[in-house]
């Protein structure tokens, strides 16, 4: 039963895979529009997945204004990086709305602990909508947008988690963190690692935006921020005991659980950069 099950999993995220990857790579490849428009989709359905899993936990997340700030912070990056479109207006909006929060926490008549609500609004924002708004640092690495850093980081990812899935799956035996995820392993850990030292030596062979080394460091960074930030997205799902943040992707499960990888990974990489930049 439990190797048909296994199976059927399989199967659904095999199938997952091959719909949404043309869709993701094509969008990033395109223009800096569409990749633009792509992210800002993943911020607003993985802030309302976030906020979704909070209120199972009992606090109540301002969701409709907690999504508008992240989405304003996300749109004010990104225009920064665009230079030509730059408003000053998102900015003082942005100010605007993070005023807001604390005036409709005063009149709201929940019963609930109101500055607990907000702490977990901006908690939201500062989780997924930060992370994304810094990706523009590596689109616009070159001062213009490029999808090599962006693709390249992703493709990464996904080859951890897929090594990490695959060989965990069939081999996996020694547990790597069984308090906060008991089907995570050892062997499921090298394994994506070796994928992903793998996959980042190849990018380097085709993406030249950066050095060879520089991609093997990303991939290492990679191992390390991409097995907390998906225990990290663990331990609060299973703080409200659930296991997929929403069953939106087929086999996959929500789109947090998709992105929880690169929430650590992106600031990492981006400091990275910028340390590599200052002293390199």
């Amino acid at each position: 039963m439990a190797m048909v099950k296994n199976q059927n999993n399989f199967l659904q995220r095999f199938f997952s895979i091959v719909f949404f990857t043309p869709v993701i790579v094509f969008a990033i490849f395109w223009s800096a529009w569409t990749y633009f428009f792509l992210f800002f989709y993943v911020v607003m359905l993985a802030m309302l997945e976030f906020y979704k899993l909070l209120k199972q936990a009992n606090v109540a997340p301002m969701r409709g204004y907690g999504i508008w700030l992240g989405l304003l912070l996300y749109t004010l990056v990104f225009s920064y990086y665009l230079q030509d479109n730059f408003s000053p207006l998102l900015s003082y909006g942005a100010i605007l709305f993070t005023i807001l929060v604390y005036i409709v926490a005063l009149y709201s008549r929940k019963p609930s602990n109101p500055f607990l609500d907000i702490a977990v609004t901006f908690l939201g924002i500062l989780y997924i909508a930060v992370p994304c708004g810094m990706l523009h640092y590596l689109a616009f690495f070159k001062g213009i947008y490029s999808h090599q850093l962006i693709l390249g980081l992703l493709i990464i990812v996904w080859s951890q988690d897929t090594g990490a899935y695959l060989v965990g799956s069939t081999i996996g035996k020694s547990k790597l963190f069984k308090r906060i995820s008991p089907q995570k392993t050892w062997e499921g850990f090298f394994g994506g690692a070796f994928f992903a030292l793998v996959t980042g030596h190849v990018i380097a062979c085709f993406f030249t935006i950066l050095l060879p080394w520089q991609w093997l460091a990303i991939s290492a960074i990679t191992i390390l921020t991409g097995t907390y930030g998906d225990l990290v997205a663990s331990l609060l799902k299973r703080s409200v005991d659930v296991k997929n943040a929403s069953e939106m992707i087929p086999g996959h499960g929500g789109l947090l659980d998709r992105v929880d990888s690169l929430l650590l990974t992106i600031p990492t990489v981006v400091a990275f950069l910028k340390i590599t930049l200052l002293y390199g």
